[in-house]
């Protein structure tokens, strides 16, 4: 992620930072806002409904459920951020693996038209979200419905934390994977089979993702950080 973030400030990929960024700083003002609001109702409900001979551990559930929320504003706000941002971060990758592989096809498509590669992200992306929303659905409503249950309440954060790392990890190494022309089902095995390095870089994008402020570069670098891992761990190389 350290070595994503140095990387924006190269002068081919800067200004496929900026243009999204300032697009987003519209949606972070709204989307914070909200959640922030959100978030403190919702705590205080949950906390004040722990009966009695759990009191002891309400800072601990206080604790879990921020976490919770975190993870479902990071998913939330990436999702939408990355839908307006698709077509610039779909280039980013081609110029990030023509830099790292630095093979002549890689090249090819980093050079090829910005009109046709930003088109192919926004189809891509939106196919993601739909793989992404009706799964997302379930989970959430399997943690809302364990949040309302003493002690298996606990089990809700982790659920919720899991999917959104799962879901990250494909969403910023996906960017890469269509640029190679790698479908979405075999990019999803890739994963499958580095599935504790794969879900390590999902938690740290989703944990940046967080953070107020801070998200709203740590996106376009999670970008580039996810075109490194692939090109470093699950590219094809013959």
């Amino acid at each position: 992620m350290l070595e994503g973030l140095r990387m924006l400030w190269r002068r081919d990929i800067r200004w496929l930072v900026v243009i999204p960024l300032l697009i987003n700083v519209a949606l972070f003002s709204s989307a914070t806002g909200f959640a922030a609001s959100w978030l403190q109702n919702w705590i205080t409900t949950i906390t004040t409904s722990v009966p009695d001979w759990l009191q002891w551990l309400a800072w601990v559930i206080w604790l879990l459920f921020a976490i919770l929320a975190l993870a479902v504003y990071a998913f939330t706000f990436t999702i939408l951020a990355n839908l307006i941002g698709s077509p610039f971060y779909g280039v980013i990758a081609q110029r990030v693996i023509a830099t790292e592989v630095a093979d002549g096809q890689s090249n090819l498509l980093a050079d090829s038209g910005l009109l046709s590669g930003a088109w192919n992200s926004l189809v891509r992306e939106i196919q993601l979200i739909g793989y992404f929303l009706p799964r997302t659905l379930v989970v959430g409503i399997v943690t809302v419905m364990l949040s309302f249950i003493p002690v298996l309440n606990l089990l809700a954060p982790i659920i919720a934390g899991t999917w959104a790392a799962w879901c990250l990890c494909l969403q910023y190494l996906d960017y890469a994977a269509d640029s190679q022309g790698v479908t979405f089902l075999a990019l999803r095995k890739k994963v499958s089979d580095n599935r504790l390095n794969s879900m390590g870089f999902g938690l740290s994008a989703m944990l940046a993702s967080a953070i107020p402020l801070v998200n709203l570069v740590m996106l376009p670098a999670s970008v580039v950080a996810g075109s490194l891992l692939w090109c470093r761990q699950h590219r094809d190389i013959d």
